[in-house]
């Protein structure tokens, strides 16, 4: 299973970029010469308006997995928000999906995964 990310506003950069890697993504096959299974975290259609800003990431992409966990970003969408829980809860069964505001990282244009990356001594 691949996931990805996929942003619906035309007006927004990434919309091109994301549609063009779903399309080569739906293409690719394992080593095995299957078809991958593509699932599409959409991004949200609004964000609070706080840090709300052309750079802001707000992308459900960028979460991270940990022990027995999923770490997801919300972003005040409740619907989106909901929709983002519930299909990280079907990928990923027997782990806690938890949810955080990180309006502040996404507005420096970073997300959950950034921000755990590890880090040479």
């Amino acid at each position: 299973m691949v996931v990805a990310g996929l942003e619906d506003d035309p007006d927004s950069y990434d919309h091109a970029v994301t549609r063009r890697h779903l399309e080569i993504l739906r293409q690719a096959t394992d080593a095995r010469g299957q078809r991958l299974r593509v699932e599409v975290l959409r991004g949200p259609e609004t964000v609070r308006s706080t840090f709300e800003s052309d750079e802001f990431a707000a992308g459900y992409i960028n979460f991270y997995l940990c022990n027995g966990a999923v770490i997801a970003p919300q972003f005040g969408d409740a619907r989106a928000d909901a929709n983002a829980r519930a299909l990280l809860r079907e990928m990923f069964p027997k782990r806690e999906v938890v949810q955080l505001d990180i309006d502040a990282i996404a507005a420096g244009g970073g997300g959950i995964h950034c921000t755990t990356q590890q880090q040479p001594r």
